[in-house]
């Protein structure tokens, strides 16, 4: 497949989760006993990735891969990164550091049991590595893993560090530069703030037009973007969550153009793995 910029490659990633895994406050407990669409769509981001010729680092949960071991041993088989998103997408921040160490190595264990090989990033639930828990990164240092994908470079209700460098790079903690890749999620500046474009709610907000130029303003300046998004967001019809209004418009916003979206997306821009662009950028033998 022949893209338009064959010489700048962004990431694609996934976090692997069911639609009733969210974090926020004071929300009724889901009914799961109607099931879910997570097999069909997890069939249509692998095809989508196969057809446009893309690599990607899903960040799978551990509880997902115990109740569905065959989905994860096929995103491996199909040359993705597996990732970790922790066990049960708890936030990391309402964690001690102990609970985020064997959450983390929960996840671990289930993950490398079913696809034969080393799991060499993380991204915790909803972006929840924040300035006041910035240290739990030396956990994922000290179990060898290569990146973390935590760090949201805004300020949101849930998440966010406003100040964090918006490029790659080995984050300073405890005043010593630790041995781990940083790969903050893609902003943009918007109104002197910056803003995320090509991601989740984001990504369902904002019109293709304006992601792609993005992108490719990105791609130009020598940067790479990275997209992510959720099983759920590529179908209107999947049970929902029984949110506040506020919430419910940024968990459901256009669901039902998502997957046209993505899909025309990364055939317009080249997209790989976290741990390959990595490699490629700094010579990493991983």
């Amino acid at each position: 497949m022949t893209k338009p910029n064959q010489h700048a490659t962004n990431m694609l990633t996934f976090d692997i989760e069911e639609w009733f895994h969210a974090n926020y406050d004071s929300i009724a407990a889901p009914d799961r006993s109607k099931g879910s669409n997570f097999r069909a769509h997890m069939d249509t981001l692998l095809r989508i990735c196969r057809e446009t010729d893309c690599k990607a680092t899903f960040f799978v949960l551990g509880c997902i891969g115990e109740d569905y071991p065959d989905v994860v041993k096929a995103i491996a088989r199909e040359g993705h990164d597996v990732a970790s998103h922790g066990y049960a997408h708890e936030l990391a921040y309402k964690q001690t550091i102990g609970e985020f160490r064997d959450d983390v190595k929960k996840s671990v264990d289930i993950l490398e049991n079913l696809t034969g090989t080393k799991v060499l990033g993380y991204r915790a639930p909803s972006w929840s590595i924040v300035e006041d828990n910035l240290h739990y990164l030396e956990v994922l240092e000290e179990m060898g893993m290569i990146y973390d994908a935590s760090i949201f470079p805004v300020k949101t209700f849930l998440y966010g560090i406003p100040t964090a460098p918006t490029e790659i790079h080995k984050p300073l903690v405890n005043g010593r530069e630790i041995n781990l890749y940083e790969v903050p999620m893609s902003v943009m500046k918007l109104g002197g703030k910056n803003i995320g474009y090509s991601g989740g709610f984001y990504f369902r907000f904002f019109p293709r037009f304006l992601i792609e130029n993005a992108i490719r303003s990105a791609n130009r300046r020598g940067h790479s973007s990275i997209v992510y998004l959720h099983p759920r967001e590529i179908d209107a019809y999947e049970q929902k969550l029984n949110l506040p209004f506020k919430e419910n418009f940024i968990h459901y916003y256009s669901v039902g153009r998502t997957q046209n979206k993505l899909e025309h997306i990364l055939r317009s821009f080249n997209f790989t793995s976290i741990s390959e662009h990595l490699k490629s950028k700094y010579k990493l033998d991983i």
